[in-house]
């Protein structure tokens, strides 16, 4: 997961600041927070947007982990 987050920020700065990116968290996790924490800065630089919590979906008397790729 860390290596994947990386690719992120990586891939963020060769996009530009000027695309928005939001990462919605689909579970919690220990690597999540650590990277959130050690990255925040960097993430704010390349408009990076974690959103604080996971997103749960309830849809037709199902519930399920909410994820949204855009671009």
């Amino acid at each position: 997961l860390r290596t994947l987050l990386d690719a992120l920020l990586a891939g963020k700065h060769q996009w530009g600041t000027d695309i928005q990116v939001t990462l919605i968290p689909t579970f919690d996790s220990l690597v999540m927070h650590e990277w959130y924490q050690e990255t925040h800065d960097r993430q704010q630089e390349l408009g990076i947007t974690v959103l604080g919590s996971n997103s749960t979906v309830a849809m037709q008397d199902e519930t399920f982990p909410a994820c949204k790729v855009e671009f």
